[in-house]
């Protein structure tokens, strides 16, 4: 007999609890939807930042110091010159200090400027 008027009171309990339940399950549906757009303002936000920052790089061998960035615009003017209709998608640069010369691969292009320039 104990045992069924638990039965009951649970029941209602779990009666007048589950309308509330479920509203709260929709409004944390609800929020979390609001919040998506935040979340991701917040990550674009983050990777703004990131391509904003530009690391300055310096090469210094016997006694001379060269600007990277300064290196890497060079060569561009330089393959821009050679090829003034072709948009540049990819650029590396090796620098050889001891042969005072810049090698660069633009588009898969290889050319090379001395650093005495």
């Amino acid at each position: 007999m104990a045992s069924n008027k638990v039965k009951e009171v649970v029941d209602a309990a779990l009666e007048k609890t589950e309308p509330v339940v479920r509203k709260a399950r929709s409004a944390a549906g609800s929020a979390a939807k609001k919040a998506e757009p935040v979340l991701e303002a917040a990550k674009n936000a983050g990777k703004q930042v990131a391509a904003v920052f530009i690391p300055e790089i310096y090469v210094q061998h016997a006694n001379r110091q060269f600007d990277a960035a300064a290196l890497v615009e060079r060569c561009k003017e330089d393959f821009k010159k050679k090829y003034p209709a072709t948009l540049i998608r990819s650029c590396k640069l090796y620098i050889k200090p001891e042969d005072n010369m810049v090698y660069y691969v633009i588009n898969d292009m290889e050319d090379k400027l001395s650093l005495a320039d």
